[in-house]
């Protein structure tokens, strides 16, 4: 069956669920937390810091009423114990910059996805790409690669053809359209990326086009704005962070910037995003008309209202199912579709994750004196 068909083969309810990635946090009984998948079915799960035996738990629990597979997501930005206890950490990727060895990034990172696809993690949302522009920036610094968009595509497109070997994960780059120039948090505000269009085309979009030339993925969407590209600002609040603009999602990086993977937002939780909007029952809906198409983290209510939204006419079917394509065209690169016991048997570790952690702390050291 083709993606078409798998699309046109769901419910309006079924394409409502697809579209959200829900947060699970391990609760003392499970049943309480299968209260909300049975009503929406997400598409995907976010996990962290659980075991491969409650990941699987959670996994089967949603499979049992999705007609499509859950996609299983994290942060692991830097090793997979930030969403598998026991798993291990390697350095944060501003030691990959300095150590300047693709092949050691590359096997770290074939490494770490077959450790996390092992036990049950199909989707990274890492590696990060932002520019350190600003040492002050609380987003950026050790969780960025370099202030050389050429370095930062080299080593993160290392860590993700490991990463991404045989398919047995898949990668998000982030955070587009790029943190480190603001010295504010977006988790409590909207950070802003004041860059002129040549400036931004020449760093931050050098690095996009780059990474999309190279088959990434799937992008997340930050709650960050980009004032050189909005064509109408707020006369109150200024420029929308990118997950709320149509200009950003829709016309430069599908459009100008001819990515045709998954758009999934930043936690929608974040400050940054939530206080743009007069109601959080908006978050959502606004993503996906803009262009976007996962939401991470949703409202209890963004099935409901988008439901309703499609059955008025405010958001249309086909966005809707365009949404959904793109993340099925996600689980399908991730061999969701096959035999998952098979699949996970099949797998090995190359090596151990403490082992190359040390050789890229070794060669990250530099003498400056």
């Amino acid at each position: 069956m083709t993606i078409e068909e798998k699309v046109n083969s769901l419910s309006l309810e079924d394409l409502a669920g697809q579209v959200l990635c829900l947060d699970i946090y391990d609760h003392e009984d499970p049943s309480v937390v299968e209260e909300t998948i049975k009503k929406i079915r997400p598409g995907g799960i976010f996990v962290t810091g659980m075991t491969a035996e409650k990941i699987k738990l959670y996994t089967d629990m949603v499979n049992k009423y999705t007609k499509v597979p859950v996609i299983v997501s994290s942060d692991v930005e830097h090793g997979p114990e930030t969403a598998i206890v026991g798993g291990g950490y390697i350095p944060h990727p501003m030691a990959w910059g300095a150590c300047d060895d693709e092949k050691l990034i590359e096997r770290a990172g074939c490494a770490v996805g077959a450790f996390c696809r092992k036990n049950g993690v199909h989707w990274t949302y890492s590696p990060v790409v932002d520019l350190n522009y600003n040492f002050r920036s609380p987003e950026c610094n050790i969780r960025a690669i370099s202030d050389s968009p050429r370095q930062v595509v080299k080593i993160a497109g290392a860590f993700i053809k490991g990463l991404e070997r045989n398919n047995q994960m898949v990668a998000a780059i982030k955070h587009f359209p790029g943190e480190g120039v603001d010295e504010r948090n977006s988790h409590f505000v909207t950070t802003i990326n004041d860059l002129s269009k040549e400036e931004w085309m020449s760093t931050y979009g050098f690095v996009y086009k780059e990474m999309i030339k190279a088959g990434v993925s799937s992008i997340m969407v930050g709650h960050t704005a980009l004032p050189a590209y909005e064509e109408e600002t707020d006369p109150s609040f200024g420029p929308p962070p990118a997950v709320l603009s149509y200009s950003l999602m829709t016309k430069l990086l599908k459009g100008e910037l001819g990515f045709d993977g998954c758009l999934v937002s930043d936690a929608m939780s974040m400050i940054g995003v939530a206080a743009r909007v007069p109601d959080l029952r908006e978050i959502s809906l606004r993503f996906l008309k803009a262009g976007g198409d996962m939401i991470l983290f949703p409202e209890p209510t963004d099935y409901g209202v988008i439901l309703k939204a499609v059955k008025k006419g405010e958001l249309p079917l086909d966005r809707l199912k365009d949404a959904v394509a793109r993340i099925l065209k996600l689980k399908e690169k991730a061999r969701l579709f096959e035999d998952q016991q098979k699949l996970q048997r099949s797998i090995i570790v190359p090596e151990k994750i403490s082992r190359i952690s040390q050789e890229i702390a070794d060669k990250s050291i530099k003498i400056v004196r």
